[in-house]
């Protein structure tokens, strides 16, 4: 049936539709076609929605589009439930109101630089692709449970619903790609176990939802690349049980949720990289908890303002290939503990400054405990504001410089198989004195082990020396001396040399005291002529008897001279003894 009472341009609009053709309405003018001033177009560019909705029910199974450039749609346009064979392009026109496309089916969907008051497609099934490039929203966009074969296209556009959500589209369904790059979305951008087989665009994109979400793409599922170079956001930005199969790039992204979560990527799932590098920058925490990646993890050259006391919570992560931190700047707490790397975790050039709410030099600002890598490089632009935290941490190579050292360490537990650069002996074992007044052993034993395997016996010896003294100090005032006297004479059995030297040194003493004050003979008995040497060599050696020592007796205050020496001899030999009994147990 014909409609009735229609204006010139809804006829002009109905013949050009019967017909196949586009209907363009704008006059060449910018400053008049602009959509912005659509309200004031007059009745010759002015549609009705309900003619456009009698027409589309008049064309029934017609497949030709229904194509409008420039036009004024007056009240709202409810098209739901309606079953289309043919596309609806409204390029460069204005809507007073809601466009109603809800469980609608329909081929394409064009509004192309087009502003409209809201858009409902939930549940809309659109054979191709949605556009909505360059187009001006002023309510909300709704995609819920849209399924569209093609791609969904809202690209430097305009999106503003300040006090709630921008643009909904939880459980959509796309073909194609999800592209957003270059548009401003004011209100909360949703993105709820979406699911598209392309790539999702956000670069460029300003998503502004200041102290709530900007965006909650929890669960989103991507066939291709997460590209969000150069985004802007203002609000949490959730990536949590996102699964991509390629890249999760966030390349010179600037995100802002002070006092907050700026990036939540808890448990997300990586095809390829990680990478928040090259010029990104997080006010507020970044939380990548329990994220499976089977490339690399880069976050070189970001800066990391952090939410006052945690920059970077990468605790459990899992990491095909590297972590890189190279050049990293950080205020606040980095977290990499229990974290898999299947190669280096490099923070080589990095500053780790203390956050907001954690003093200088006070709890550890680098946490790797539980951490497994091949290799761990650990050389910082300048020594970090706080400690380090390695106890039970496993890699394969350490590469650190002592020039960037933290003021403390935790080393319990923590195993290498090799050190770089191991530098002098001296320094490596004040850089274990830097696990504090605790005396933990595993860090020495540690330590000489691997000298052992590079093959520097002695370094490993001084370290298990150090050790020893190191217990000492652990001990009660009453066992200390004992200790001393193991030290002084043989350094624990690590210096079984000294034992040598005191004993030359004793018996050269007891040669020349008794060579000018001979002993006398024990008894009337024929005995051998007296020998100082001799004499004092059975003094100082309890298990050997040369003869010497029962045939002559010191007398007068030599006889002291002959204690000490005896006594001498018995803690020489029982020292000796537990040397090498240690270097036996050792072996």
């Amino acid at each position: 049936m014909r409609p009735t009472g229609l204006s010139d341009v809804e006829k002009q609009v109905r013949k050009d539709f019967l017909e196949g053709r586009r209907t363009v309405l704008t006059v060449g003018d910018p400053a008049v076609d602009d959509p912005a001033l659509g309200g004031s177009w007059g009745p010759e560019r002015t549609l009705r929605a309900d003619f456009i909705r009698r027409l589309i029910e008049e064309a029934d199974a017609r497949r030709a589009p229904l194509r409008v450039v420039g036009a004024r749609v007056m009240g709202p346009l409810e098209l739901e439930y309606l079953e289309l064979r043919y596309s609806l392009s409204f390029s460069f026109s204005h809507f007073d109101d809601e466009i109603d496309l809800h469980d609608t089916r329909l081929r394409r969907l064009n509004l192309h630089g087009t502003r409209m008051a809201g858009l409902n497609a939930t549940q809309a099934h659109v054979d191709g692709s949605v556009v909505l490039h360059r187009a001006h929203v002023t309510g909300r966009i709704r995609l819920d449970s849209a399924v569209i074969g093609g791609s969904l296209q809202i690209t430097d556009a305009v999106l503003s619903n300040p006090s709630g959500v921008a643009l909904r589209a939880d459980r959509a369904r796309m073909t194609g790609d999800l592209a957003m790059w270059g548009t401003t979305a004011e209100g909360s951008t949703v993105l709820r176990d979406a699911r598209t087989d392309g790539v999702v665009s956000l670069e460029r994109a300003w998503l502004r939802a200041p102290g709530g979400e900007a965006l909650d793409a929890a669960r989103l599922h991507v066939g291709s690349d997460l590209m969000a170079d150069g985004l802007r956001a203002e609000g949490l930005v959730r990536f949590s049980g996102a699964q991509t199969a390629g890249l999760l790039r966030l390349a010179d992204a600037k995100l802002s949720s002070p006092g907050g979560i700026a990036l939540e990527a808890y448990q997300v799932t990586v095809g390829a990289d990680l990478q928040c590098y090259r010029g990104f920058e997080a006010e507020g925490q970044v939380r990548i908890t329990g994220a499976r990646v089977a490339g690399h993890v880069r976050f070189d050259e970001a800066v990391l303002h952090g939410d006052g006391k945690d920059a970077l919570d990468a605790r459990y992560v899992e990491v095909g290939g590297a972590a890189r931190c190279r050049g990293l700047r950080s205020a606040g707490v980095v977290r990499f503990s229990s974290a898999r790397v299947g190669n280096d975790v490099d923070f080589r050039e990095s500053v780790l400054a203390a956050g907001t709410n954690a003093p200088d030099a006070g709890p550890s600002i680098l946490i790797l405990g539980h951490l497994r890598a091949a290799e761990l490089t650990l050389r910082f632009a300048a020594p970090p504001e706080g400690g380090i935290h390695l106890r039970n941490a496993q890699v394969g190579v350490l590469n650190d410089d002592p020039a960037t050292w933290p003021p403390r360490l935790a080393l319990d537990g923590f195993a290498y198989e090799r050190i770089a650069e191991p530098g002098s002996v001296a320094d490596r074992i004040a850089w274990l004195k830097r696990e504090g007044d605790s005396y933990w052993p595993g860090p020495y034993e540690q330590l000489a082990a691997v000298y052992r395997r590079q093959g520097l016996d002695g370094e490993a010896r001084r370290v298990l020396l150090a050790k020893q003294r190191a217990r000492r100090k652990t001990l009660s005032l009453s066992a200390r001396p004992w200790g001393l006297v193991q030290d002084a004479a043989v350094g624990y059995g690590y210096r079984p040399e000294r034992a040598l030297g005191w004993l030359l040194a004793l018996l050269i003493t007891g040669t020349i005291v008794f060579g000018l004050h001979h002993p006398v003979a024990s008894g009337p008995d024929k005995t051998a002529p007296f020998n100082p040497l001799i004499y004092s060599l059975d003094l100082l050696l309890p298990v050997i008897n040369f003869g010497q020592g029962r045939a002559f007796v010191a007398t007068g205050g030599y006889q002291w001279v002959a204690y000490l020496l005896t006594a001498a001899g018995w803690i020489l030999a029982t020292t000796i003894a537990a040397g090498v009994a240690r270097a036996v147990n050792r072996a």
